[in-house]
């Protein structure tokens, strides 16, 4: 993780936390890559998983992921979250989907708020992670830490 934070180069950078993220992921039986980089009218999005679990509330509602991650020292602006929002909208009009968007910097109060809205107004599910929650998810496993920010999120509705 370390290097792929300290990376200069902005693509190999980028690349180097995808492919970190994808190994945590990839450690868990339940979970099963569909599409890496999935383009539509839309945008991309980095990651697309689909889930076998069923035992927390969290994975009968959501049997597909759509993941985005930035390895960034630029704070997360509303408008980057208002797009991932877009993509996971779309996703949703066919599949109970799970966004779940990862950055190595933090997000702005815009874009909290963007986030909140998307929750509550638009009932997506959404779990932001930022650089202080890299160290938990890493400690924790993927699942575990979804299902934990899920019922934290959950309990703040």
């Amino acid at each position: 993780m370390k290097e792929a934070i300290k990376e200069s180069d902005p693509i190999i950078k980028g690349n180097k936390f995808e492919e970190v993220f994808n190994s945590i992921v990839c450690t868990e039986p339940d979970f099963t890559l569909l599409k890496q980089h999935a383009r539509s009218d839309v945008g991309e999005i980095d990651f697309f998983y689909r889930t076998k679990c069923k035992d927390h509330p969290l994975w009968l509602k959501c049997h597909y992921l759509f993941i985005e991650c930035k390895n960034w020292k630029e704070i997360i602006s509303s408008e980057k979250m208002n797009h991932f929002i877009t993509l996971l909208q779309s996703k949703n009009v066919f599949r109970n989907c799970c966004g779940v968007y990862v950055t190595t910097s933090s997000y702005s109060p815009q874009a909290i708020n963007a986030y909140k809205k998307a929750i509550n107004e638009k009932k997506l599910i959404i779990v932001k992670l930022g650089r202080n929650d890299l160290n938990k998810l890493i400690d924790e496993g993927f699942k575990t830490y979804l299902e934990d920010a899920f019922d934290t999120l959950l309990s703040k509705i």
